[in-house]
């Protein structure tokens, strides 16, 4: 399957498993039917990720996917753990919580790897630190309101068992900035606000997408797949070939891609940036497996490189 037939491919499938399962519970199959059951929910996952990872990132149409899932195996644990981030990046911390805790519990015969768990109890703490400012605020709110009936004994009686009352201290909402692979915390005007100088290439992942940013204002929507190719390249100091590519992407994510994609996908943006030459070299190096020339890619040795995105963003090879 290449990149662009996934606008197509994911109803047909979908369309011809329901088939399958259709005819395999009328049959009472159900060896059958829970191996179709298994591959719509590896289906429903999947576009899930491709959804909150699109140019235009739509998590409505991811979420009612891992719900999808969801309805069919309740149980699911990625499912779940993207379906609870995707409640925490909307503030539905109680729901994100449900499904992160649902995500740890993990099936009789599937659970997260070691890493989703990791992140899923940093999300959790997330989660708690958020909800815990909000109860502050309510707190002050209903305090401050002088037609409040409160009873002073008992309110200062269990105040002493509230570990943090200072709003302050929440006040945590970073961004991040990786110049070089130095990574810096920044505040959000900062963030919004930043613009690449001289010769530096700016990769910004925020809420409507991922983008590719030169001096100058030129600035492109990257695809899932191009995001990759290009934070592949300027996180790696050595020429990278198509395969190299395609390696680190199935390493981050599940997406499917061919060579044929890559070079497409380069070519394309070698064209349309009128710069492409001062900021990226290309060679041919020896494919070690065939002992043929193959293209390579790399970033300029003089070239900067800046990635912007919020505090919480797990960056691919961070996890």
């Amino acid at each position: 399957m290449s990149v662009g037939e996934r606008d197509f491919y994911p109803a047909k499938e979908e369309s011809r498993l329901k088939d399958e399962l259709g005819e395999a519970r009328k049959n009472r199959d159900r060896t059958n039917v829970n191996l179709i059951e298994k591959k719509l929910v590896k289906l429903y996952v999947s576009q899930a990720e491709y959804f909150k990872m699109a140019e235009k990132p739509d998590p409505y149409i991811a979420e009612k996917y891992l719900q999808k899932a969801l309805r069919i195996q309740a149980d699911h644990p990625v499912a779940n753990y993207r379906l609870g981030f995707l409640y925490y990046r909307n503030k539905e911390y109680a729901k994100a919580i449900f499904h992160f805790e649902k995500a740890l519990d993990g099936s009789d015969v599937e659970g997260l790897n070691d890493t989703q768990t990791l992140l899923t109890n940093m999300f959790m703490v997330n989660c708690g630190i958020r909800i815990a400012k909000e109860s502050i605020l309510e707190v002050r709110s209903i305090e401050e309101n002088l037609y409040s009936d409160l009873e002073k004994d008992r309110i200062d009686k269990y105040r002493k068992e509230v570990l943090v009352l200072e709003e302050d201290i929440f006040e945590r909402m970073f961004y991040k900035k990786n110049v070089d692979g130095m990574e810096n915390r920044i505040s959000e005007i900062e963030f919004s606000s930043y613009q690449p100088l001289g010769k530096e290439i700016l990769l910004k992942i925020s809420d409507q997408g991922r983008e590719l940013i030169l001096p100058g204002s030129f600035r492109m929507s990257l695809s899932p797949v191009a995001f990759y190719i290009f934070y592949a390249l300027l996180t790696t100091d050595h020429f990278l070939t198509y395969r190299d590519i395609i390696g680190k992407i199935r390493t981050w994510s599940e997406l499917e891609v061919k060579e044929d994609n890559i070079r497409q996908i380069i070519s394309r943006f070698s064209r349309n940036i009128p710069t492409w030459n001062e900021y990226f070299h290309s060679a041919s190096v020896m494919n070690p497996e065939t002992n043929r020339q193959v293209a390579a890619n790399k970033l300029a040795e003089s070239v900067k490189t800046c990635i912007l995105c919020r505090g919480d963003e797990v960056l691919p090879g961070e996890y």
